[in-house]
This record gives C-alpha cells, structure tokens and sequence, in this order.
C-alpha cells in the first residue's frame, strides 16, 4: 500500500489536488483493511470446514472478498495516469487475485468432501 500513497501523492502533488489525493488515500486506506479482512474470513473459513459455522464462514469470506475486490477496482478507476494506474495494478493486483484464488481453492476443495 506504501507504493500507492507515494504514487498518489506524486500524482496529486502535479495536479495540485489535495482534496483529491486525500479521497484517494483514504479509497486505498479502505481496499488494504478490507484486503486484511478479507484473509481473515478466508483463515476462518478454512479452519471451520469441517464445522456446522462452515457455510457461514464461507459465505462472510465470499463478502470480504467481495468487498475488497470493488474497493481495489474503485482506486484503479479513479487514476487518470496510465503509469500510475499499471503500477498501482502491479503492486497492489497480485493481493486481489490471492484473494480469489483462495475464495476458490476453499469452495472447489469443499465441494469435492461431498
């Protein structure tokens, strides 16, 4: 997340924009809690596979995922710099596809028990 501040702050600082860049940090802010969030849900879902709180887990770590997702797209969307963005991709992107692949890894893995 460091990587998306310093690039922000550069970006708003050429466009003279603080009020922007603050919305922006705050939008990143928010994509890394809910990406800590969301790896929580998921560790709790793994743990209680084999529990009756399995589909619960499941289902609050589909959301978190979920949520994360949508917040990391809405800080993409609101770089207008086409380097700026791809580096924000690079260095935030992998977090994203780790969140789904694990979503996945737990739902395909829970439907082969059955």
């Amino acid at each position: 997340m460091h990587a998306l501040r310093v690039l922000t702050k550069l970006y708003y600082r050429r466009r003279r924009s603080p009020l922007s860049s603050q919305r922006l940090n705050n939008r990143a802010d928010d994509f890394q809690d809910l990406f800590v969030e969301a790896r929580l849900c998921i560790e709790d879902a793994q743990e209680s596979q084999e529990t009756t709180y399995f589909a619960e887990d499941l289902d609050a770590a589909q959301e978190a995922v979920d949520e994360a997702v949508k917040a990391f797209n809405e800080v993409v969307a609101d770089i207008d710099d086409k380097d700026q963005k791809n580096s924000v991709l690079r260095s935030n992107g992998l977090k994203v596809e780790q969140l789904k692949g694990e979503i996945q890894m737990i739902i395909d893995g829970h439907g082969h028990h059955h």
